[in-house]
């Protein structure tokens, strides 16, 4: 696919602008699709096929270029790992998943093969590029070049700042105030232990609601009200968009202990249908301000969370879709899963990822960790696991 002579360019929403002192505060701060799978993978025709795809997909190419993101003309580095099983269940240990993305500081994206008995493809995203939907569009990119498939052109130099200005915004933002416990508690952070904690779990069955069950449990396990983040993906208002950059915003949940699924459901789809995902972008107006005074402001937040367990929210809580092992397969590897590792973040203490598989529904969870943490964590996993399988087999 032949590039076009006009570099792909855009402005850093003030969205994406928090997120770089994140890749300090809570490393290494990306996004990773993670598909295992069996059969093999030859890295010349990976290496291939990632070049065939950057070229429809700019925005994983993209580096900072002041106020901008530039297209480098450069596609994401492959990087083959032989041998290699994830560290579980403590993935944050894993020296793969927390490394850094290279081969220089200034990439953004870069794509990972595990080979050997159970190859695995991981696809690594610097948030400040790329959304959730993004990546997983870059990533079905680079499969459909595996089949020899035309990738799908993302060529639209757009992020949330410039489509919510020409949409508008229908209401005012939900006042950003730290008063909302977790449902794992609170707990100093010590020296020397890791400040995140990273868990992959498989429950063998999946159904619909999952997303507002685990809303729903989180709240009934949490002293007080909950206010659960939920990013909600800006392109349903532009079907014709092609876009891979930070097109998502949080629809906020205010749930109370007790409180059924089923009402849940009912606030997630009012709050859709009134667009009230698109008020909150006048929230990240903050981020307008010089980097130290934002990394002050995170530091503030993370210490009233850890320290006095009062969170700007409970937690974040996204459903990314769902996918079969025939729609993702290419000529000699089968995927057998695909779940997405959410990034860490000192602003929020559990972040929650969903996706559906084969029937299967693949749950992650990124944790602000501290005293008392890890237990409660994989309790908490624990209960969502019970519960989920035992209304999706009734």
């Amino acid at each position: 696919m032949p590039r076009t002579t006009k570099t792909f360019t855009r402005p850093i929403s003030t969205t994406e602008r928090m997120y770089f002192p994140m890749r300090d505060l809570a490393p290494p701060f990306l996004m990773q699709l993670v598909i295992p799978g069996t059969g093999t993978i030859e890295p010349a025709e990976l290496d291939r096929a990632v070049k065939v795809a950057a070229e429809a997909t700019p925005g994983a190419r993209l580096v900072r270029d002041g106020k901008l993101w530039v297209d480098s003309g450069v596609a994401p580095a492959v990087r083959v790992i032989a041998g290699h099983q994830f560290h579980t269940p403590a993935l944050e240990s894993d020296p793969v998943l927390s490394s850094p993305i290279g081969p220089t500081p200034e990439r953004t994206c870069e794509v990972v093969l595990l080979t050997g008995e159970n190859p695995t493809l991981v696809f690594r995203v610097f948030h400040g590029v790329m959304d959730g939907v993004g990546m997983i569009d870059w990533a079905r990119n680079v499969l459909a070049a595996l089949r020899g498939d035309e990738p799908q052109p993302f060529p639209d130099p757009i992020a949330d700042h410039e489509l919510v200005t020409r949409i508008g915004a229908p209401g005012k933002p939900t006042p950003l105030v730290p008063r909302y416990r977790s449902a794992v508690g609170k707990g100093r952070q010590r020296r020397g232990e890791a400040r995140h904690l990273l868990r992959h779990r498989t429950i063998p069955t999946a159904g619909p609601g999952a997303l507002a069950r685990i809303c729903a449990l989180l709240a009934a396990e949490t002293r007080g009200p909950s206010r659960i983040m939920m990013p909600t993906d800006l392109r349903r208002h532009d079907p014709a968009l092609r876009s891979t950059a930070n097109l998502a915003l949080p629809l906020f949940l205010d749930i109370t202990p007790g409180e059924d699924w089923r009402a849940v459901t009912d606030q997630l789809k009012t709050g859709l249908t009134e667009r009230r995902e698109l008020n909150q972008l006048a929230n990240t107006r903050v981020t307008l301000v010089p980097d130290a005074i934002n990394r002050g402001v995170l530091h503030t937040t993370n210490w009233l969370g850890s320290r006095m367990g009062r969170n700007l929210a409970s937690a974040t809580v996204s459903h990314m879709g769902r996918f079969t092992s025939a729609e993702l397969a290419v000529p000699g590897f089968t995927p057998t899963g695909l779940y997405v590792l959410p990034q860490h973040s000192v602003a929020m203490p559990l972040l929650f990822g969903i996706t559906e598989f084969d029937g299967r529904t693949e749950l992650t969870v990124s944790a602000r960790n501290g005293d008392g943490i890890e237990e409660r964590l994989e309790a908490l996993i624990d209960r969502i696991t019970t519960t989920l399988t035992a209304a999706f087999t009734t």
